[in-house]
């Protein structure tokens, strides 16, 4: 119970945090993760902006009910040791075969961090389905210092798959609803003239 009400706190509290300029959206390049916001974060540096959230039971939850905005992709600070396991009891995170990808520094072929990816199986009457949500988890390359803490930066959307899929159907609603209301306005469609019909000019 407690730890529902603390998701319920981050979820309404999440966008006050967020601290970002009016009208900007925060869509960083892998790059840009390590460089700005993980390397940063491990070395307690000051980061450039309030835009990702810190996330202590990142993996105890389904990927819908965490805070932020469920049309965008959501950034999380997660400590290593938060990750285990990767289950909670709507579902689990399963990693992708073979999407370990090296994230190498501007300009150079140095790596400097690496991305792996998962997706969400959830579990409904003992059987697990494939779900749209995606997680990549970005990591520092070396290990660190005994003494310094290990962050990853965790994000989380939907597949774009799913999201087209949602607009089609979203579209054709609209449509329906439309041509309903348009019946319900101006009476069912009125029977057209035939291609043979006569038109008879008459004059006042």
């Amino acid at each position: 119970m407690e730890m529902e009400d603390t998701l319920e706190t981050s979820r309404t509290t999440a966008i006050r945090k967020i601290q970002m300029p009016i009208g900007y959206r925060f869509r960083p390049t892998d790059e840009e993760i390590i460089i700005h916001y993980l390397r940063p974060k491990v070395f307690s540096f000051p980061l450039p902006a309030t835009a990702i959230l810190h996330a202590h039971h990142l993996f105890l939850h389904h990927p819908s009910r965490l805070p932020g905005n469920p049309k965008e992709k959501k950034y999380f600070f997660c400590k290593t040791s938060s990750h285990r396991p990767f289950s909670n009891p709507a579902g689990f995170w399963k990693p992708i075969i073979n999407s370990h990808k090296f994230i190498l520094a501007p300009g150079c072929n140095h790596p400097i961090g690496f991305k792996k990816c998962f997706v969400f199986y959830q579990i409904s009457n003992q059987r697990r389905s494939r779900t749209p949500w995606i997680l990549h988890q970005f990591r520092l390359l070396y290990p660190l210092p005994n003494k310094m803490e290990e962050w990853t930066v965790c994000s989380i959307h939907m597949s774009k798959k799913h999201n087209k899929s949602q607009q089609r159907i979203h579209k054709k609603e609209e449509e329906s609803i439309e041509h309903d209301s348009m019946e319900d306005d101006f009476g069912p469609p009125q029977q057209t003239l035939d291609d043979g019909a006569e038109f008879v000019e008459t004059s006042l």
